[in-house]
């Protein structure tokens, strides 16, 4: 807490909006008019729109809405792994061309025997 009038005095604003919110949102949004306005906007229920209403074509439609959108994301998933593939490719490729601008060797049997924590002091002497 900050020390003087000017701490105090801030948190006693604190303190009312701490009240002054829920308190405020409570009063606003307890109105019939309100909850009802947000009941029909957000779509919290849904009856069929009237009682002679085919709810087995419309399942029937949900269904297969449903199975769709399974299949588009079963394609995006092979999507993706293939482009992680692909991407997997590339760093290698590019770590591979890394270590060996960075050791000066060109094959990897010789990269192999340069490796590790302690490979400079197996020796720094570069075959030609």
């Amino acid at each position: 807490m900050v020390l003087g009038r000017a701490g105090l005095r801030l948190e006693a604003q604190k303190f009312a909006l701490y009240l002054l919110v829920p308190i405020t949102a409570s009063l606003a949004f307890n109105e019939p008019s309100v909850q009802k306005a947000a009941a029909d906007y957000f779509q919290f229920m849904k009856y069929p729109s009237n009682p002679k209403t085919n709810l087995k074509d419309e399942f029937e439609e949900l269904k297969k809405q449903r199975e769709e959108e399974i299949e588009w994301e079963r394609k995006m998933a092979e999507k993706r792994e293939k482009g992680r593939e692909e991407h997997l490719k590339q760093m290698k490729i590019l770590k591979q061309l890394n270590t060996a601008r960075v050791w000066g060797v060109e094959d990897d049997d010789k990269l192999e025997q340069k490796r590790g924590w302690f490979g400079w002091l197996r020796g720094s002497k570069r075959e030609e």
